[in-house]
């Protein structure tokens, strides 16, 4: 079975998805068969499934949603995500396919098989990341069978689970902000709150605005994606005390709407200009990036490449 997403296939997933999908539960504990333990998901406490802290995605920790976990390659190098809905988001926003796929099994996190080898369940019980309408891997189609006679869903192989999941993105983003907004991941800025480098107020510019989140669930707010990367340079000079930085968000273009600063793709020394001139616009998918730095120079790079100097063109 070829774990590919093609661009026929990524035509079909509409379809597919509209065939398969099937309402799921937002309940954290489930039980399986006849009384076995129930089974947490996300684990509060788990032991360490993988050396990777977060998923590049969407900034999860990837210990806590082991369960759902993928990893993958591309021109890039080798990703671990949360979920197949991360896959599917860094496969459409980059315009590659994921190869070497592997999957978590969901009752046995530790261990990872390629997805050609595994069964999919989806619109079970579990609860799902990242969406609502979960997909769970199973090593074998009578475990995942066995799942779905307490626990409900549809058994489907990686091709159907992915263009699913494909399927979903759009329509998901907006519900995923507001559940981030309503934990309190993430806040818009107040009129009164100033940007923590240059002083200006973030809620003026609300297409570019961008926050921290420490350690200590405190927000710091930016006017600009150059006042992030300014700020990130030394921390110390603009906010005394700042131990250690939990999540980085952005407001991507053109359109609008956080974003993990880490999963996006960056264009840096175009004519664009933001509220302080120079900027480095966060841009989800590849080749949107890449035509507009055609179009008004520049390049594409991503978040760890990003300095003051790139930045600004020094």
């Amino acid at each position: 079975m070829p774990n590919i997403i093609s661009r026929r296939f990524l035509l079909k997933a509409a379809v597919i998805g509209s065939c398969c999908s099937v309402a799921c539960s937002s309940l954290p504990l489930i039980a399986w068969a006849d009384g076995a333990p129930a089974i947490q998901h996300p684990m509060m406490n788990p032991p360490n499934y993988t050396s990777k802290r977060r998923c590049p995605n969407c900034g999860m920790n990837l210990n806590m949603w082991a369960r759902t976990r993928h990893e993958f390659t591309n021109s890039e190098g080798g990703f671990t995500t949360c979920s197949i809905h991360c896959l599917a988001d860094i496969a459409v926003n980059s315009d590659e396919e994921p190869k070497q796929v592997k999957v978590a099994l969901y009752l046995q996190p530790e261990k990872m098989l390629a997805v050609a080898d595994v069964f999919y369940l989806v619109g079970s019980s579990a609860k799902g990341t990242m969406t609502m309408t979960s997909k769970i891997a199973f090593e074998s189609k009578k475990a995942a069978e066995g799942f779905a006679a307490t626990g409900g869903g549809k058994v489907v192989d990686y091709n159907t689970a992915v263009a699913m999941a494909t399927k979903e993105l759009g329509m998901s983003r907006s519900t995923i902000e507001a559940k981030r907004k309503k934990k309190g991941k993430i806040k818009d800025p107040g009129r009164e709150v100033r940007c923590q480098v240059c002083g200006m107020y973030p809620a003026r510019f609300p297409g570019y605005h961008s926050q921290i989140v420490t350690a200590e669930a405190k927000q710091l707010h930016f006017c600009s994606s150059q006042c992030l990367v300014v700020f990130l340079e030394d921390p110390e000079k603009y906010a005394k005390g700042v131990a250690d930085i939990k999540s980085i968000w952005v407001t991507v273009y053109p359109g609008g709407g956080y974003e993990y600063a880490m999963g996006l793709h960056y264009l840096v020394g175009s004519s664009l200009m933001g509220p302080m001139g120079k900027e480095a616009l966060p841009y989800r998918n590849k080749a949107a990036a890449l035509k507009s730095a055609q179009e008004n120079g520049g390049k594409v790079v991503r978040f760890k490449a990003l300095n003051p100097a790139l930045v600004m063109g020094e």
